[in-house]
């Protein structure tokens, strides 16, 4: 019952989220040295993705963090479900490389909370032509002075290759 309030609000919090997304009345807010601790969270993130570095993962996630997939809107709760998908992830070889660009962040000026809103992309380099991509939030949340990565939905709005549904007959 806990994860679907969970996932309830987190929806609730991205209603704003297409005209955010597009760039439209969205400036970087709240304070100047947390916006740029986010955006180094989020640049090693990006890096241990692209480096399977399982431990560089695991530093940045709550260990509540919460997961909704972008095309078929898996949920996964907790860092231990996340961590396994990347390790899952990690052994193929033929894996997709994800990449999470922010647009816009905004730091709370009443809790220790900060939301993200960005663009995603993921390809297979082994592959010409296979992508998924779209568009992300997420909820950060500063604990122990470290801002740790709370929540992430994504909704997929492109893809190419093996990454497209097949279509319906």
């Amino acid at each position: 019952m806990k994860n679907l309030v969970g996932v309830s609000l987190l929806l609730a919090m991205l209603n704003p989220l297409p005209t955010l997304a597009s760039g439209q009345d969205c400036a970087n807010e709240g304070d100047p040295a947390a916006l740029e601790n986010i955006r180094l969270q989020r640049q090693a993130f990006n890096q241990a993705i692209a480096g399977k570095d399982l431990p560089g993962i695991e530093k940045i996630l709550h260990q509540n963090v919460l997961l909704v997939t972008g095309t078929n809107s898996d949920i996964y709760s907790g860092a231990g479900a996340q961590l396994a998908i990347w390790r899952d992830d990690f052994t193929d070889p033929d894996r997709a490389v994800y990449v999470r660009t922010p647009l816009c962040i905004r730091v709370s000026v009443v809790v220790p909370v900060a939301l993200e809103y960005g663009s995603w992309r993921g390809e297979r380099p082994t592959r010409e032509g296979e992508f998924a991509a779209g568009s992300y939030a997420a909820k950060w949340r500063k604990v122990d002075n470290v801002w740790q990565l709370e929540s992430e939905i994504f909704a997929t709005e492109a893809c190419g290759g093996g990454f497209c549904p097949a279509s319906e007959p």
